[in-house]
């Protein structure tokens, strides 16, 4: 046996492995958190919360713009990261980044509202949007996770 060789072996035992655990978990109740870990809170909201992909989610211009005037900020339209940029940088505290985190945590509410109202509407997509309802209530308790990681004192 060469290197070749057990190198096959040893991804061939991986996928039968990561196979019999997809298996044993037919109602997605064992799943892992997809989540990784960042070295800072922005990154991490960024990378995990934003993309639509994975929050189920889409944040846009207008949407970082309605939550920035809700807790009373204010700024230009500009690319989106740097929208994100400046929502964020005037958080200081827990509470800020608790008052951030709930604004999220709303329009997060109100557009799987939207969803749950098109699921309706649309039979057909139900399968599509609860998808995205999933996706954004991890996405919340996420959150959570960011403001506990970051902000909470042990």
């Amino acid at each position: 046996m060469d290197i070749k060789d057990l190198n096959e072996l040893r991804t061939e035992f991986e996928e039968m492995q990561h196979r019999a655990m997809k298996d044993a978990c037919v109602d997605d109740s064992c799943e892992e958190d997809q989540y990784e870990d960042y070295p800072d809170y922005l990154r991490a909201i960024y990378a995990e919360i934003m993309p639509p992909v994975k929050s189920g989610i889409y944040f846009s211009r207008w949407d970082l713009k309605r939550m920035a005037t809700e807790l009373d900020e204010s700024f230009a339209l500009d690319v989106r990261e740097r929208m994100f940029k400046n929502f964020m940088q005037w958080i200081s505290t827990p509470e800020d980044m608790l008052s951030v985190i709930n604004v999220f945590k709303n329009l997060i509410d109100l557009k799987c509202d939207e969803y749950e109202l098109y699921s309706a509407k649309y039979p057909a997509s139900k399968e599509i949007f609860d998808i995205k309802i999933k996706k954004s209530q991890k996405a919340k308790k996420y959150l959570d996770r960011v403001y506990e990681e970051f902000f909470t004192q042990e």
